[in-house]
């Protein structure tokens, strides 16, 4: 096997393992400030999944003004994992 392939198998092998990272931040959204669910009961609130805080709070923004809700509301969780229909986040940041 030649250096120049063993290069380019190298570099697909990064890319594929770039491309398999999972999403660190979930949005939920709560389009009616009367809905007011905990974390862990707010799994058919889910509203996308993010790599940075910085991104779930932009869609987060976007929902609202979309949505023109005056008392929407969101938060974004960090690493959250759904069993069954619970939902568990290692930790949530309201919006800001």
């Amino acid at each position: 096997m030649s250096f120049r392939s063993l290069c380019l198998i190298g570099a697909a092998s990064i890319g594929l393992v770039a491309c398999t990272q999972s999403p660190e931040w979930t949005l939920l959204y709560y389009p009616d400030s009367q809905t007011q669910p905990s974390v862990e009961q707010s799994a058919s609130f889910i509203s996308g999944y993010y790599a940075t805080i910085e991104q779930c709070h932009s869609k987060g923004l976007g929902l609202i003004r979309l949505g023109g809700d005056v008392g929407g509301h969101y938060v974004c969780g960090y690493q959250c994992e759904a069993d069954g229909r619970s939902l568990s986040c290692q930790n949530v940041i309201s919006s800001k």
